[in-house]
């Protein structure tokens, strides 16, 4: 997304602070609910409960307006990205003039620099109605392989990391979920059996971590 240099930046005391009153929340990354399902299915129970205008920040193959088609049910869809390749709706954010009920940011983060991350989710809590809702996707980098098996990936985020920062760019009553697309029972039996080891080494089977979040009105 366009790089520009975030008018708020935030000092590592902000940071910190931020971090922890997400940690207070979520203690440790096993006390995160988990969701089984694929990110697709996951995002498609959210969209059902929008009405409304929605915007998908970095949209490349438009799949969210896909399921807001599918749902048919009064959303309007809008996408921006730079990949002016394919079609968007917008490449620029100085072409937006409206407001938005839920804007998405889906595995978007990863890939930008820390300052331009932050004024992504700036950009989206300017972009939505008062009781507008944000949605994030991020790759779970306590997973062995999500996050280091794309070349593209530049900032990786803990939990409490991009909860802190939600928190910091105006946003409350975050809820934080981990996803994984492993539902079978030999997945879940295996997950239980191996949990001891996991905390103890400090990894995860959860291939993704998904964010909601309100504007404060």
């Amino acid at each position: 997304m366009e790089s520009t240099k975030s008018p708020n930046p935030l000092p590592w005391s902000e940071i910190k602070k931020k971090r922890e009153q997400t940690k207070a929340l979520y203690s440790s990354i096993f006390k995160v609910p988990l969701i089984y399902g694929t990110k697709k299915n996951v995002i498609y129970n959210i969209v059902r409960d929008i009405r409304g205008k929605v915007l998908d920040i970095g949209g490349g193959d438009r799949f969210v307006g896909e399921i807001c088609n599918s749902l048919n049910n009064g959303i309007e869809y809008k996408s921006i990205d730079i990949d002016n390749s394919r079609f968007h709706d917008y490449y620029s954010f100085d072409d937006i003039k409206e407001k938005f009920k839920a804007v998405f940011l889906l595995d978007v983060l990863e890939h930008v620099s820390l300052a331009d991350g932050k004024l992504l989710m700036e950009k989206s809590y300017q972009l939505l109605d008062p009781d507008g809702t944000i949605i994030v996707t991020i790759p779970n980098n306590l997973h062995p392989t999500c996050f280091h098996a794309d070349c593209t990936h530049i900032t990786s985020y803990r939990y409490h990391d991009l909860g802190g920062l939600l928190m910091s760019c105006g946003f409350k009553d975050t809820q934080i979920f981990r996803i994984s697309a492993k539902k079978k029972f030999k997945h879940k039996l295996l997950a239980l059996f191996l949990m001891p080891a996991m905390k103890f080494f400090d990894i995860d089977f959860a291939t993704g971590i998904l964010f909601i979040a309100k504007k404060r009105q």
